[in-house]
C-alpha cells in the first residue's frame, strides 16, 4: 500500500508545487483563475499517464529483483504449497504450453521430411533440401544430416557434368533429323514441322537456348528439307519428307524423282513402293499406282498401309477398280489374310448387303485389331444402312486408333453436314485440310459449312485461301462475295461503317459482276434475320431478291416462311402458291402448304 502514497506525493511534488506561488500571486484575478485551472487540467490529463507508466514500471522491476533474491526461499515454499494456488496454475500452464509447443514443434519437422521425401524420390533435389535443412534446424537428427549430406554431393555431381558439357564440343543439332524421328512416332511431316519446336524441348531439354532460336521458325524452306535429305540419302523417312514437301507445294515432278530414287535404293522395303503409288493415285494414273501397291503388298502381304489405303475406296470413287484388283490378287495368294476379308466386305457393301459387310467387318477386326480399314469400312456400312449413331462413333473409332486417316475424318465430316451440324462438319473437313493441303474439295466442303452455319467471317477466311490454290473456283467465286456482302450488311448494322465498306469491297474484288451473285446473298441474308426472329429486316431482304429476280421462286418461299412466323398465315400461303406458280416443283413451298393444311391454318 506504500506505492499509491508515493504516487500522490511524486505528483504533488513535482506537479502541483511549482505552481503554488504562481496560484498565490494571480488568484485575485477570476479570470486568472480559470485560465490556471485549465491549464493545469491539461497538464494533468498529458503528464500523468507518462509518470504512472514510469511508476508502475518501477514497481514491476522492484518485484523481479525482489523475486530473483527470493527465488530459493520461493522454490522451497512452493514444494510444500498446495497445487492449487494461483502460483502453482501459472507454472502449470506453463508447462501445458511447453508440451503443445514441443508437438507443434515435431508436426513442422514431419511435415519437411515427409516433402523432403517426395521431392527427393521425383528428383526435385534443391526442393528436398530446403526441407531437409528447415527440419534440421527446427530439431537436429541423424536422418535430416544424412539426406542434407546426400543429397549435397549429388548436386555437386550433377554441377560437374554440366561444367563438362560446356566444355565439350557443342553439340550439332539437324532439325530435319527430329522431324524425322517425330515423322516415325507421328507418321504425319505437317504436324511433325507444326510440333517441332514443343517437341525438340522434351528431347534435348540440355540446350534450350540453341532451340528456343529453332522455334521461332515457323516454316522450314525447300532448302533446308533439299540439304537434310542430302545429308541422308539412304534414309527413307527423311526422303519421305522432302518428298511430301515437294507434294505440298504442287511440284509433282520433283516429288516423283524422289520417290523413284528410294525404290531404286530400298527395293525389298514395301513403304518404298506404297509412297510411289500414292503418289500415282494423286496423280490420276492409277494403273502406275496399282503397279508400285502390289509390289509393296508382294513384299509384305499384311503390309498396313497400302491394305488401308485399298479399303477406303468405294463404288463413288474413281480408283474402286484398281483397288478391287489389287485386293483379288493379293488375296489369291494369302487366302486367310486381310487383303481376302476386305476383298468380301467390299461385295457386300456394293451389293447392299450392310448387315452382312457389318458382321464380317467385326470379326476380321478381332482377328486383325491394327487393321484401321475394317473398322472405316463398319462406319461406311452402317452410313448407307442410316445408323447415324453408330457410323458415326465407327468413325471417330478410326480416327482415334489413326487420327491421320484422312478418309474417316472425310466421312465424318460428311455425316455431320447431312446431320445439318454444320459447325461439327467444318471441323471435320479442317482436319481433312490439315492432312492434305492440296485437298480444293475439302476447303470447298469446310468454307461451305462454315457459311451454313452463319460464319460468315470463317467462310470468307476459308474460301480466300481455297482461291490462292484455284483462283477461278466457280463455286467460291460466286459464294464468297455473298460472305462479304453479308459481314458488310452486318457491320453497317452494327455501327461500323467503315469496316462495311471494306468487306463489300472484298466482294466486289473477287467478282466484279454484282448482278451474279447479289440476289443470292439477299436471299440467304433473309434466311439469316428470319432464324434471328428480326422478321422486318427479312422481309426486305426477300423483296431486295426480288426486285433484282422478280421470277425467284426460292425467295416467294422464304417470305412465306418469315409471314408464317409473324402469324399472317394468308400472306404466308400466298407467298408460297406464287412460288408454285414460278417454279411447280418448289418442294418448300409445297411442303409449307401441306403443313399449313394440317394445322388448319
Amino acid at each position: 500500500m506504500k506505492s499509491p502514497g508515493r504516487t500522490k506525493n511524486y505528483f504533488t511534488d513535482i506537479v502541483i508545487m511549482p505552481f503554488r506561488k504562481l496560484l498565490q500571486v494571480h488568484m485575485r484575478h477570476s479570470h486568472t483563475k480559470w485560465i490556471v485551472r485549465l491549464v493545469i487540467l491539461l497538464l494533468f490529463t498529458s503528464i500523468l499517464p507518462v509518470h504512472t507508466s514510469e511508476l508502475y514500471a518501477q514497481r514491476s522491476t522492484s518485484k523481479k529483483s525482489a523475486k530473483k533474491k527470493s527465488s530459493g526461499k520461493r522454490k522451497s515454499s512452493s514444494k510444500k504449497k498446495s497445487s492449487k494456488g494461483a502460483k502453482g496454475k501459472k507454472k502449470t500452464s506453463k508447462k501445458g504450453k511447453g508440451k503443445k509447443s514441443s508437438a507443434s514443434k515435431k508436426a513442422q519437422v514431419k511435415k519437411y521430411v515427409d516433402r523432403g521425401k517426395k521431392r527427393y524420390k521425383s528428383k526435385n533435389y534443391r526442393g528436398a533440401l530446403d526441407d531437409f535443412k528447415k527440419a534440421h534446424k527446427i530439431a537436429p537428427s541423424k536422418t535430416t544430416n544424412s539426406y542434407i549430406s546426400r543429397i549435397t554431393g549429388v548436386l555437386k555431381k550433377g554441377s560437374s557434368k554440366k561444367k563438362a558439357v560446356v566444355k565439350a564440343k557443342k553439340p550439332t543439332l539437324s532439325a530435319m533429323k527430329l522431324a524425322g524421328e517425330l515423322y516415325d512416332l507421328n507418321n504425319d511431316l505437317s504436324d511433325s514441322r507444326r510440333r517441332m519446336g514443343r517437341a525438340m524441348k522434351y528431347l534435348i531439354p540440355r540446350q534450350e537456348k540453341h532451340l528456343s532460336k529453332l522455334e521461332s521458325r515457323p516454316v522450314y524452306t525447300t532448302a533446308d528439307f533439299e540439304q537434310a535429305a542430302d545429308s541422308a540419302p539412304d534414309d527413307l523417312r527423311m526422303q519421305r519428307q522432302l518428298g511430301l514437301h515437294y507434294e505440298v507445294n504442287g511440284n509433282w515432278s520433283k516429288a516423283k524423282d524422289v520417290y523413284l530414287r528410294q525404290v531404286a535404293r530400298h527395293y525389298y522395303n514395301p513403304d518404298a513402293h506404297f509412297f510411289l503409288g500414292s503418289l500415282y493415285e494423286k496423280l490420276g494414273d492409277f494403273q502406275k499406282a496399282q503397279q508400285s501397291y502390289e509390289e509393296a503388298l508382294d513384299l509384305d502381304v499384311n503390309h498396313k498401309a497400302t491394305l488401308d489405303a485399298m479399303a477406303v475406296h468405294q463404288k463413288d470413287s474413281p480408283a474402286v477398280e484398281m483397288s478391287r484388283q489389287v485386293l483379288v490378287r493379293t488375296a489369291a495368294k494369302a487366302p486367310e489374310g486381310p487383303a481376302q476379308q476386305f476383298t468380301l466386305i467390299h461385295e457386300k457393301i456394293n451389293d447392299g448387303l450392310f448387315n452382312d459387310a457389318i458382321a464380317m467387318a467385326e470379326k476380321a477386326a478381332e482377328k486383325y485389331p491394327d487393321q484401321n480399314g475394317f473398322i472405316f469400312l463398319q462406319a461406311v456400312a452402317y452410313n448407307d444402312l442410316g445408323e447415324i449413331d453408330l457410323a458415326k462413333a465407327a468413325f471417330q473409332q478410326s480416327i482415334r486408333m489413326d487420327p491421320k486417316h484422312k478418309e474417316s475424318h472425310l466421312g465424318l465430316g460428311n455425316l455431320y453436314y447431312n446431320m445439318g451440324k454444320y459447325v461439327y462438319a467444318a471441323l471435320g473437313f479442317g482436319d481433312v485440310v490439315y492432312l492434305n493441303p492440296q485437298d480444293l474439295d475439302a476447303r470447298y466442303m469446310q468454307g461451305l459449312s462454315y457459311y451454313n452455319a452463319q460464319e460468315w467471317g470463317l467462310a470468307a477466311s476459308v474460301w480466300e485461301d481455297l482461291l490462292h490454290y484455284q483462283s477461278q473456283h466457280p463455286l467460291v467465286r460466286n459464294l464468297l462475295p455473298q460472305a462479304y456482302y453479308i459481314l458488310a450488311v452486318e457491320y453497317n448494322r452494327l455501327g461500323e461503317p467503315s469496316l462495311g465498306r471494306t468487306s463489300f469491297e472484298k466482294a466486289l474484288s473477287v467478282n466484279s459482276n454484282s448482278y451474279a451473285w447479289l440476289p443470292g446473298a439477299f436471299r440467304t441474308l433473309g434466311k439469316y434475320y428470319q432464324e434471328k426472329g428480326m422478321h422486318k429486316q427479312s422481309l426486305v431482304a426477300y423483296q431486295e431478291v426480288l426486285e433484282l429476280r422478280p421470277n425467284d421462286s426460292s425467295a416467294y418461299t422464304g417470305m412465306g416462311v418469315t409471314y408464317w412466323k409473324m402469324n399472317e398465315h394468308q400472306l404466308a400461303k400466298a407467298a408460297w402458291n406464287r412460288s408454285l406458280q414460278i417454279n411447280p416443283d418448289a418442294n418448300d413451298a409445297k411442303g409449307w402448304l401441306i403443313l399449313s393444311k394440317r394445322l388448319g391454318s
